[in-house]
């Protein structure tokens, strides 16, 4: 049904569209009855979406679908958090994360899963990946001077059931 290479196009896209291009002028969430928030971005016959609640802590989900069919194709949990004694506040660290996140989903040339590090004068993102498209673990960690002020941690899992594998 769906290849890895177009898999990580439509997650790139789709994280690209929903967080990194937010703004105050651009909010392409609308609310949501079982989240705070929820976003769609139907991509050829797949949709990405992306739903959220709470601010610090915050978690969501991100799923991709295949038009005609009801069940996930991609499915993603996320918690993240700033801590409480952090002498930055949580907008300032979200808006450093969404810079960071922003030029990692347009330079990570197709491979959204590889480690990746940011540096933004007293600020430094890592974010790193353990497992693959069948279990996915991603941590994201957030530094300023050096010290640990947010994290967050993400979970997801590919229906290998469709995987269309194009080398068969």
């Amino acid at each position: 049904m769906i290849t890895q290479d177009r898999l990580m196009q439509i997650l790139i896209k789709g994280r690209y569209e929903c967080y990194a291009r937010k703004s105050t002028d651009y909010n392409p969430y609308v609310k949501s009855d079982l989240y705070d928030w929820k976003f769609t971005l139907p991509i050829d016959n797949y949709s990405f979406t992306d739903a959220y609640q709470g601010f610090n802590p915050y978690s969501g989900v991100e799923y991709i679908y295949v038009d005609q069919i009801k069940l996930p194709i991609w499915s993603c949990d996320y918690i993240g958090y700033v801590n409480l004694d952090s002498i930055m506040s949580a907008e300032a660290i979200y808006a450093f994360l969404k810079e960071a996140r922003g030029i990692h989903l347009m330079n990570c040339q197709g491979n959204l899963f590889s480690d990746y590090e940011y540096e933004n004068e007293f600020l430094r993102y890592k974010t790193y990946f353990q497992g693959n498209l069948a279990g996915l673990l991603q941590k994201e960690e957030f530094f300023y001077k050096n010290k640990l002020v947010a994290q967050q941690l993400s979970a997801g899992r590919l229906n290998e059931q469709l995987l269309r594998n194009p080398s068969r």
